[in-house]
């Protein structure tokens, strides 16, 4: 019976990094078992243009596609939504680089009374070289090309970066 079930605290947990700062394997601890949803926009790109990223990445070579960014953020908002109201705990582990990306999804824990948990992943170049080279020897797919990498590396560094704003209670950094 649900009256049986031990309450437990709902949570909503955000990553924040570089492509291969160790997100998705952080955000493992958080088991489904226990309640929690993992929400990834990997995991909609895989989704949505089977049968791997490839499609997706293709698809983006050839220039900005605003349709398929507006899908996925759409996708996840409502996914996120869903989940806060079922009451499941979230772990989103996605770059989350650019607070206006992912405005909607703020307003929905929010809405929610919920908090960001945010862990901050602060890895050095050199590592996410070889974790990219890694990653694509494992899913081509999967490795970000150089000029992304360091686009991302950059506004993950620098001194007017969102996340440097958050409240210190809400940040944990993780160094890799």
């Amino acid at each position: 019976m649900a009256g049986d079930l031990p309450l437990r605290r709902q949570r909503v947990v955000g990553l924040i990094g570089c492509p291969g700062a160790g997100k998705t394997t952080y955000a493992r601890r958080f088991e489904p078992s226990k309640g929690w949803v993992h929400l990834t926009l990997d995991d909609f790109r895989q989704s949505l243009w089977p049968p791997d990223r490839q499609v997706y990445w293709e698809v983006r070579r050839r220039g900005w596609d605003g349709p398929a960014h507006r899908l996925l953020h759409a996708v996840k908002v409502a996914a996120l939504d869903t989940a806060l109201t079922q009451g499941f705990s979230v772990v989103m582990a996605d770059t989350h680089l650019t607070r206006t990306v992912f405005e909607e999804e703020l307003e929905v824990v929010v809405r929610h009374g919920l908090n960001v948990e945010w862990k901050v992943f602060d890895v050095p170049w050199k590592v996410l070289q070889a974790r990219n080279e890694e990653r694509a020897a494992h899913d081509p797919s999967h490795r970000q090309p150089e000029d992304v990498l360091r686009f991302t590396y950059n506004a993950f560094h620098a001194p007017e970066a969102w996340w440097r704003t958050l409240p210190s209670g809400q940040v944990e950094i993780i160094e890799g």
